[in-house]
């Protein structure tokens, strides 16, 4: 009997132990057993969340034609991509022994513009890959990141704007913009981690 029960005790340690695998905490989908780094925080932070979406010409009733064209040639030039801030924290798994795992980097990021649940009718934004220029040391790290880009907001602006073919329940339309980025370690070991924001998109400058 004390052998049974010596044997039950002993698969319930190798199952905690099977289901700890995995359990050490971090931001979503950060690696930290095979880069040696865990990323313990991430967020996005950017200047506005309102995104304007379209090219506007605001200028008043021109004296002559060539002064009009001149002047929305220099507003349209005011649509840009949009930029954030892509906040990282890391901390090192393994500060007895080496840190040599840093400087890691963010190799990439593929940013999915989800659409808000009760908003279906609201258009398909196609889902943008960028490259940061993204340095991680131990601590805090904030890097410079595309939002969105030029193209993106056309998929939003075209059909809602200038064909009517989709008609958003909400105007701005509420989009979250979800990041799922890849780092590697300084001996080339990788791993991920996720972060999100909401944005709204619709046309801020109408005139």
């Amino acid at each position: 009997m004390n052998r049974k029960f010596h044997s039950i005790i002993l698969i319930g340690f190798i199952m905690v132990a099977l289901l700890s695998c995995g359990g050490t905490g971090g931001a979503p989908g950060s690696d930290p057993a095979s880069t040696g780094i865990m990323i313990t925080s991430t967020n996005l932070t950017v200047t506005s969340p309102d995104i304007d979406t379209v090219q506007d010409c605001c200028s008043p009733t021109p004296v002559m034609p060539a002064i009009f064209a001149q002047a929305c040639t220099t507003l349209e030039k005011m649509i840009t991509r949009e930029d954030a801030t892509l906040n990282v924290s890391t901390s090192n798994m393994t500060p007895d022994v080496t840190s040599a795992q840093f400087p890691a980097s963010v190799q990439q990021c593929t940013i999915t513009y989800i659409k808000a649940n009760e908003d279906p009718a609201a258009p398909i934004i196609e889902s943008l890959t960028i490259y940061p220029d993204c340095q991680l040391a131990v601590g805090a790290n904030a890097c410079p990141v595309t939002l969105i880009d030029i193209t993106r907001k056309y998929q939003y602006s075209t059909p809602v704007f200038v064909t009517h073919t989709s008609s958003p329940a909400e105007q701005p339309t509420h989009y979250v913009a979800k990041y799922s980025c890849t780092y590697t370690n300084n001996f080339g070991k990788s791993g991920s981690f996720e972060a999100e924001i909401d944005l709204w998109l619709s046309d801020f400058n109408n005139c």
